[in-house]
This record gives C-alpha cells, structure tokens and sequence, in this order.
C-alpha cells in the first residue's frame, strides 16, 4: 500500500498553510495576551487547565503549577510529535515538500536573489550563471551527516536549557534558524539545507529508513519525477523537475538506493546507534531533573524563565540535589553519556555477530546484518520516543483517543519495522532490474493476459518475469540477448552490481534466460563498444563543447561511449552540468580532468560545459 500521488500544487497549498501557521506560531511567542486563558487553574472549560490546588513534585518540593502561554506546549508537544508521525506512516517523500524550512530555503531563488556563478564560455564568448553547490569533496560534503547529528545534539542542549518552555527563548531560537535557513538558500541552490544542514535530516533519514510506511518505491516508478524529487510547474501547467543534482545519490529522489549505497559507513552507525540514546537519555533527563515522572506532563511548561535555572542543581537523585553538577553541566552530560553507551552497545553488537559467524565458519550478509540492527533501534528509538515523551503530554485529550494514538503508534511502527526487518539489497536491485525487464516486455506487444490468466505485467513479481521472459515462445534468443543486454545497462546506473563479475542478482537472470558466458561477453563488448556518436544528436547549447569533451576522454579510455551515454540521460533529467555528473557517478576524478587541460593547454575556467577546476 502507498499514499497517492499528490500534485505539486495541492502541496503548495499546503506547504504555504504550514509555513503561515509557522510565522503565526513564531509571532505568538513575543506577543500572546489570549492562550495564558487556557491554562488558568480556575477556567474548568479548558483541557489545558492544571488541577487547582495540585501539589507537584519537584526536587523534593511541592509547586504550584502557574498560567503560562500554550506556544512552546504547542511546539514542543504538538507540533515536532507530528513531524514524527508523517515521516514514519508517510515517509520523507511527504515531509520533505511541505516542510516550511524546506519551503524557505527557496525563497532567495524564488524572488532571484540566489548567489550564481558567473562562467564564461571560452568558444563562444557567451555568459551564463549556475548556482553554487556543496562540493563533495569539501569538508562538509564529506562530513554533512556528522555536522547534523551535532546539530540536533546541540539543538537538543538549546532546549533543555533555554528554549523548552521560555517562549521568548524559542521565538529567537526559532527565527535564528530561520535566518540560517535563509543564508544557506542564498549561498547554495537545491535543498542544501535539508541535505547538509538541517539537524531534522538525521531523525527524518532513522524514521525512514529504505522507505515509509506508506511510501513510493522510486525504483518501482515509471516516471523521471519520484518521491520529493524537487519540481516546479512549468507555464503550461506541467510539472517538471527542478533537480540541480546537489547530492547524489539523493534521498528525495530514491531513498532506498540512499540507504543501501551508505549503509556500511561509520556515520551511519552513528546515527542510528547514537540517536537511541539521544533519545532516551533526552526524556529520561526529565525525571532526573525534577525527581518526579508527571514533571514533563504538568511542571514543565511553567518553568518559564530557564536562565535562571542554569546554575541550579541539574540532577536529582535518590532524593537528594546533586548541588555540585550544575543544569548547564548536567544536560550535555547525560544527553552526550547516553548517546555514547547505546552507540557502543550497538558496536559490540555487530561485532558479537560477525565475531558468531566467523566461529562458525559461515558467512554473513553484512548489509543485511546491519539494516537488522539498525531496524530494530529505530523501532525502539521511535516507540521510546512516543511512550517516553509524547503520551504522557497528552494527559488533555479523552483517554479513549489517547489510547488509540498509542494504539496507531504500535501498530505502524511495527508494521514499518517487520517489513524493513526482512529487506536486503539484493531485493532492492532484484527489482530494479526487473522494472527494466517490464519495460522491455511492454514493447513486445504481446498478449500478456493469455498467458497470465488474467494478470498483467505491472502485477508480476521479479522472479515471475524472469521466467516469463524465459518460457514465452515468440521471444527469440537474439531478443532476450537485447532485453539482458537494457538490464546490465541498468545494472551499470546502480553502480554496486560487479556486470564484469559474480552477481548474485544477475546470476539468476542469466539463468533464467539462458544466457551463457560468451553470450554474457557478447553483450558486454557490445555494450562498451557503441558508437561515439551517442552524444551527436544531443542537442543543447554547448553540445559542440560536450562532443569534443567525449571524443577526447575516450580517444585517452577514461571514458567509454556507454559512460557518455548514461551520463547525458543523467544530466537530462537534472539540472547539473554535463562535468559535474561525470564526477558524481565517478566515472572521472578532477585530478583527471585537471591533467587532461593542462596537457591541452586549455582554459581553466569554462572552456567545456560546468568545468571551473
């Protein structure tokens, strides 16, 4: 099951609503004479209102519980538990268009104000502008994902500290990351924030994982716009792609390749690992604060002065203050003290596995493996999440529905994590190169149904098609050598499957289709040695430049004319200059191209298409 296609206006709307209620929460913040009502003691009418006379705990102590104004509850409780629930039900794919950050990230280019380059063509003598980008191989580019996951742990801190029920707090915090989110939309194009930025991306990619609950598998469809792939709506009313390739391989584009192409990085296992005890030691810091579990569900949000508190004892335990830790010491202490004990728990679990396994004689799929691991703290991390810190704030709602949220938050995270639980990469390719194979048969124009009782190709499994290729009667040998042929093309874009090797995936097809080695390696040097003039009808402004480029790469074998050719699909369906894309699939390395333009004595700067050295 998966949520429907929704069009980029209806979303506009949305995201235009969310962006509108974000200012108007941000405005109440500084000025709000009227929601300080609902927490009155004495208004019975509200479900905000504290028990009159009520006696909770704090450090020892009995408080009284004041009026306060509802905007960082709303935040705070309603607002960011949200967030959670769309990412994990609806996936990314959702959450990334509507965001409201997301959406003003945009507005320097949507009013003309972005920064661009200014590249010069050196044959043509004409000017033109492209945007900046992160490069992937700056610091950032190499280490985004470790800048976010401080981010969020800083984030976090500001909270607990500052910003949890002090609303002028927040309204500054929230409209300095406003002015962050704005500065980086000015100094980079494409969803620079949410990709090396934004201390949400973390949590969004954990909750996300290969893919939602409900969410598209992008490899599954049949159109070049997929999951919250950025578009735009042409004058013609069309939605078109606004992709200016500003990472790659992109979670908005296909969330899954993402995921299996990084999932044996270290800064995965950080963040996976570590966000656990982010969470946890983050919620639990409540009640080791306050000594008291209704702390986080009454006291807190009239602790409306937080500086004040910052060099009061941050810990309470067994009854007593621990004077000599203050709240400013207390708060990174216990958040960074968990993060590292669940991170290195999860450590010495895949090395308790591999170590298993190693003992035994067996060999183990380490990316199955890890995505096991990772499955399971993430169902964690998200359940501890909603029992920890979100239902015990929603004491003012009736119980029935509070139960039934409860009910909802075990019911999909489950779901969401027995189907994660079971996925591999070889699924994930499997049906790739199936997808592939469906296209192919299309074209045959058969009559499917005869043959599928009634099904259609779009109904089939990838094991289903494979035979059905094998044991239709009118596709002959030469034609299933063209089908094999289109899948190790796609087997080239995916980039991990060894064409030249063993494939566990394109094993199978090969028996299927009865593809022998020399039938394999027919294929093969076909598919190497295509015409150079693959690039020749490519008909753009600087594709005299492009074709010579080309010529001379593979006159030199740095390219092969199929790399020409993927590369230019690549560049087609994004905004990226043809150069950048020869870099980002890592068909060539700058250092390459800097030695071919010194040897050519060539310009630097601008002398083929998006090449600035």
């Amino acid at each position: 099951m998966e949520i429907p296609s929704i069009s980029e206006r209806a979303i506009h709307r949305i995201r235009l609503a969310m962006t509108l209620g974000w200012f108007l929460l941000i405005c109440s913040l500084f000025y709000d004479p009227v929601s300080s009502s609902l927490t009155d003691p004495n208004n019975l009418q509200s479900p905000f209102h504290p028990v009159k006379d009520a006696c909770l705990l704090f450090q020892g102590n009995c408080i009284e519980i004041e009026r306060y104004t509802m905007g960082p509850r709303v935040f705070w409780s309603m607002v960011v538990p949200s967030s959670f629930f769309i990412l994990l039900i609806f996936s990314h794919e959702i959450w990334r268009r509507i965001c409201p950050l997301a959406f003003v990230s945009q507005l320097p280019r949507l009013l003309g104000l972005q920064r661009r380059n200014r590249i010069k063509n050196a044959i043509g003598q004409t000017v033109r502008y492209e945007t900046f980008k992160v490069s992937k191989d700056s610091w950032l580019g190499k280490n985004f994902l470790y800048f976010q996951f401080f981010m969020l742990f800083l984030g976090l801190n500001i909270r607990l500290l500052f910003a949890n029920s002090d609303r002028i707090a927040l309204g500054s915090y929230l409209l300095f990351t406003l002015i962050c989110v704005l500065v980086v939309g000015f100094l980079y194009g494409g969803k620079s924030w949410c990709q090396y930025f934004c201390p949400m991306a973390p949590v969004q990619l954990v909750f996300t994982g290969p893919r939602g609950f409900l969410g598209k598998q992008a490899h599954l469809q049949n159109t070049k716009i997929t999951q919250s792939m950025c578009r735009e709506i042409d004058k013609s009313g069309i939605e078109k792609s606004a992709c200016v390739a500003c990472q790659s391989p992109c979670v908005d584009i296909d969330a899954e390749r993402l995921y299996w192409e990084n999932i044996k990085q270290p800064d995965r296992q950080l963040l996976y690992y570590g966000y656990l005890g982010l969470a946890v030691g983050f919620y639990l810091y409540f009640y080791l604060y306050s000594g008291s579990w209704d702390f986080l569900s009454g006291g807190v949000w009239s602790e409306t002065d937080q500086v004040k508190t910052l060099l009061g004892s941050g810990l309470y335990l067994f009854g007593h203050p621990i004077l000599s830790i203050p709240k400013y010491i207390a708060v990174p202490l216990i958040l960074g003290s968990f993060t590292v004990i669940s991170y290195l728990i999860g450590l010495q679990i895949e090395q308790t596995i591999q170590k298993k396994s190693k003992n035994n004689s067996c060999s183990i799929d380490v990316d199955r493996v890890k995505n096991q691991i990772f499955s399971f703290y993430a169902f964690f991390s998200f359940n501890l999440i909603f029992f920890l810190g979100i239902y015990p704030t929603l004491s003012w709602i009736p119980v029935w529905l509070r139960e039934f949220i409860a009910f909802i938050s075990v019911f999909f995270s489950s779901a969401w994590f027995f189907r994660t639980y079971k996925r591999t990469a070889e699924q994930y390719k499997k049906e790739r190169l199936a997808n592939v194979l469906r296209k192919e048969l299309k074209i045959l124009a058969l009559e499917f149904p005869a043959f599928l009782e009634g099904r259609n190709l779009d109904e089939l499994k990838p094991d289903e098609l494979y035979i059905l290729a094998r044991v239709l009667p009118k596709i002959s040998h030469e034609k299933q050598l063209k089908i094999y042929g289109a899948i190790l093309e796609e087997a080239l874009t995916i980039g991990n499957i060894d064409i030249l090797g063993n494939s566990e995936v394109l094993d199978t097809l090969r028996q299927n289709f009865n593809i022998t080695e020399q039938d394999h390696q027919t294929v093969i040097d076909k598919l190497f040695a295509e015409e150079t003039d693959l690039v020749s009808s490519y008909e753009k402004p600087d594709d005299k430049e492009i074709h010579e480029l080309c010529e001379l790469l593979i006159s030199k074998n740095l390219l092969s004319p199929y790399q020409v050719k993927v590369a230019l699909e690549e560049q087609e369906a994004s905004r990226a200059t043809f150069i950048e894309v020869l870099i980002e699939m890592k068909f060539i390395s700058q250092e390459q191209l800097d030695k071919i333009f010194l040897e050519q004595n060539l310009r630097r700067k601008g002398f083929w298409t998006g090449y600035s050295g």
